[in-house]
């Protein structure tokens, strides 16, 4: 019988987890959480739900929602009352032998990770984005829908690079940084910045 897990997150995101963790078959789901909207009927309700669900035989947990820094908060939380984080993988992802993915990872559908990529803890691969070969990508962080990043290239923690955006050999992008949709990175974009355009310029601090 396969081990019980509990999306923590309910909103169109955490539908794509569910469909992720439905096709690839290593997880029965047992339901959603949401401290939003705990009294949807598809919903089992919030955090506070954690120990009981623990002690009910539900063992996995993936935090569903985009939010980089509240996503790897929940997750220490669910860490704390028990659970393993869980790392679901589309079965049309490509993912090198060679490369890392930490756990409470999600690599949604037609993914791409080279060889010696190390993705971290509780990140985002989201659709169709590719992460060539010596990649790192810190914990917390989301690449985007449609993204590239070619090899070498080094995205912070809690940093969050838009759909189809675009980065180029060997550049960094640091922590807790945005990268706007469609921007083309060409050069290293530093700590706790928005940064977007053609080429992607700093146009603010990220507070």
């Amino acid at each position: 019988m396969a081990d019980k897990i509990v999306l923590w997150g309910a909103s169109g995101h955490a539908r794509v987890v569910a469909d992720i963790v439905r096709a690839s078959g290593v997880y029965e789901l047992a339901g959603f959480l949401d401290d939003l909207h705990p009294d949807r009927a598809d919903v089992l309700g919030g955090r506070e739900q954690l120990p009981a669900l623990r002690a009910s035989g539900v063992t996995h947990l993936i935090v569903a929602f985009g939010n980089c820094e509240a996503r790897v908060e929940a997750a220490r939380a669910a860490v704390a009352n028990g659970f393993t984080l869980a790392t679901a993988v589309h079965p049309s992802a490509v993912i090198s032998p060679s490369a890392r993915i930490g756990s409470g990872t999600v690599v949604a559908a037609n993914a791409v990770i080279n060889p010696a990529a190390h993705v971290g803890e509780n990140v985002i691969i989201n659709t169709g984005s590719s992460v060539d070969h010596d990649c790192v990508i810190g914990d917390g962080a989301h690449i985007g829908p449609g993204v590239r990043l070619a090899g070498g290239v080094r995205v912070g923690e809690l940093t969050w690079v838009g759909i189809g955006a675009v980065v180029a050999d060997g550049r960094t992008i640091g922590r807790k940084t945005m990268i706007g949709a469609g921007a083309v990175v060409i050069s290293d974009i530093p700590d706790e910045v928005v940064a977007y355009g053609v080429p992607a310029r700093v146009v603010r601090k990220n507070v």
